[in-house]
């Protein structure tokens, strides 16, 4: 008999089993009945690694608590490819586009052995993403155990074509002795762009140089694979659909394997390769990639969408931009319903910084908000279809919110007066939800500080981490007035659409609801911590002498 005893006994006020229901119903009948999506990485979700995985027992508890508490119907993750460490950093960006990291792997799924663990206070990449790493130990057993050989196999020979020149490039890094394949001997440098039979030669010599390795990487990417599909079926299970980040740029890796799909030393910015759209190579690698994403998530997010329309090429300092209209969104649109087939629906694919562009569904935050741009009301003002935005208070690109003069001002003029910077955050969290598609940051949503990327402190670029204990963290904002609590942004939108005077009944269970999310915590008077501790000192007593008695039967 095992029973947990509990030091510190809390009562804080969070919804009880009774309330659930009727929570639940008013939740969803007051907001939109659009999207409702929760960015959050995969990597900073709860865990016991340092890195959060989308699949994961703590993962899928705090997801059943962001649907229920926040109405969310969707989660956006951030690009799954691999990381590299840069100068002992990961830049988030530096991410395939066309395969995934190890830290997609949920040796949950595969293993009871796990990972070397301590306190973590922020994502702790090494520890899952090193080739030293714990984890990699454990998934090198793995391998030489061939546990999952036949269905190993059949993953090869399904995806080797895809996978290949990433293999290779990944051998050749190590062969040439850096990551920068532009200072690789002249054969390996240009290798697809010789002939095919001096090609085919040399990668047969790599694969006996780098065998072992090369097969460990697929193994992994088997194995990332399976846990991606198996995390997405748990989330639809609970009603939540996944959708992908799809990368504007391609790795180093993509660029050395298809050399006539890109300008030459040119890039769209952000360091990023050029595609030129212009070639049928460009086409086709573009292709390939909304396939890739199309395959494995519901839905996706265009990173920087509108580099597609007007494609910016920076060469030298000089930029020229490139107009090609709706042409390659269209391809994005085809390879995307080629895959959905009957299931195909525009909306589930989201472009980051698209206006208004026909029955596309653009992305916005209200970062810039002003009388004019980045809210519900402005957008519809000038005419914009509820279907053609979906809108957000911030995004991992944002920077920490402040009260500017100007958004103030744009909300007071929605919501009337707005007092404090407190008050300006339950308004600037509350305007997004009255559009019909909307967003919410993981940070805002817990009232977790400070911004996701462009920290001074670059070890702080994309380490933001859920902390074990959200719930207690995420109740404690409330009652002091932060955080995210959807019936305050309810109640105040009701109010500014006159909502609450033609539907006053379900208004007033708004009320009930938003003020039952902000009681303050009812403190355990210390006579009852004390015979807690007695009883569950007992209990436990009780338990370690019949456990004793067992054995000695």
């Amino acid at each position: 008999m095992k029973i947990c005893a509990q030091n510190n006994i809390t009562f804080q006020r969070r919804l009880k089993p009774s309330e659930e229901a009727e929570y639940s119903h008013v939740l969803n009948s007051a907001k939109s009945k659009g999207k409702s999506v929760l960015i959050v990485p995969a990597t900073s979700l709860p865990n016991q690694t340092g890195v959060g995985n989308l699949g994961s027992k703590e993962s899928l508890e705090f997801f059943d608590f962001a649907k229920k508490y926040w109405g969310v119907n969707e989660i956006q993750i951030l690009p799954m490819g691999q990381y590299h460490f840069h100068n002992n950093e990961v830049p988030v960006y530096s991410g395939t586009s066309m395969d995934l990291g190890n830290h997609v792997i949920n040796l949950e799924y595969y293993t009871n052995e796990k990972p070397n663990t301590k306190i973590h206070n922020k994502v702790d990449f090494k520890n899952v993403i090193e080739e030293n790493s714990s984890q990699e130990k454990i998934l090198k057993k793995l391998y030489e155990d061939k546990k999952f050989k036949p269905e190993f196999e059949q993953f090869k020979a399904e995806n080797s074509a895809r996978l290949e020149s990433k293999a290779i490039y990944r051998a050749l890094r190590e062969l040439n002795g850096t990551h920068d394949y532009k200072q690789w001997n002249d054969i390996d440098k240009n290798l697809y762009e010789l002939p095919p039979d001096k090609r085919t030669k040399r990668i047969e010599e790599i694969k006996k140089l780098k065998g072992k390795e090369i097969d460990f990487y697929y193994f992994k990417q088997f194995l990332a694979e399976d846990s991606l599909k198996r995390a997405k079926a748990e989330l639809n299970k609970r009603g939540l659909k996944l959708n992908g980040d799809m990368l504007c740029g391609f790795s180093f890796d993509e660029v050395w394997a298809n050399p006539k799909a890109f300008h030459k030393d040119t890039t769209i910015g952000w360091g990023l390769p050029a595609l030129n759209f212009d070639t049928q190579e460009s086409e086709k690698l573009l292709r390939e990639k909304v396939k890739f994403y199309a395959q494995r998530y519901d839905g996706i997010r265009v990173d920087a969408s509108s580099t597609y329309v007007e494609q910016p090429n920076i060469k030298n300092g000089a930029e020229q931009k490139r107009y090609y209209g709706n042409k390659i969104l269209d391809i994005i649109d085809e390879e995307f319903k080629k895959v959905k087939g009957n299931q195909f629906d525009i909306k589930n694919i989201m472009h980051e910084h698209l206006h208004n562009n026909g029955n596309r569904l653009g992305i916005h935050t209200s970062d810039h908000l002003s009388s004019d741009w980045g809210s519900n009301k402005s957008f519809l003002r000038q005419d914009w279809s509820p279907d053609t935005f979906i809108i957000g208070a911030k995004n991992h690109d944002s920077p920490v919110s402040g009260m500017s003069g100007e958004q103030k001002k744009a909300l007071s003029e929605i919501y009337g007066e707005i007092k404090n910077e407190k008050e300006f955050m339950k308004a600037k969290l509350a305007e997004p939800m009255s559009a019909k598609h909307n967003m919410l940051y993981f940070m805002d949503a817990l009232n977790i500080k400070g911004q996701f990327q462009n920290n001074i402190d670059r070890s702080e670029n994309y380490a933001k981490l859920i902390p074990q204990n959200y719930q207690e963290q995420y109740f404690k904002a409330l009652e002091n007035g932060e955080g995210f609590n959807p019936m305050d942004a309810l109640e105040r939108n009701f109010k500014a659409q006159g909502l609450d005077k033609k539907d006053p009944k379900l208004f007033t269970k708004i009320v009930k609801y938003r003020k039952i999310l902000e009681q303050k915590e009812k403190q355990t008077h210390p006579a009852l911590k004390w015979i807690c501790g007695i009883v569950c000192s007992g209990l436990m007593l009780y338990g370690l002498c019949k456990d004793r008695k067992k054995s000695k039967n």
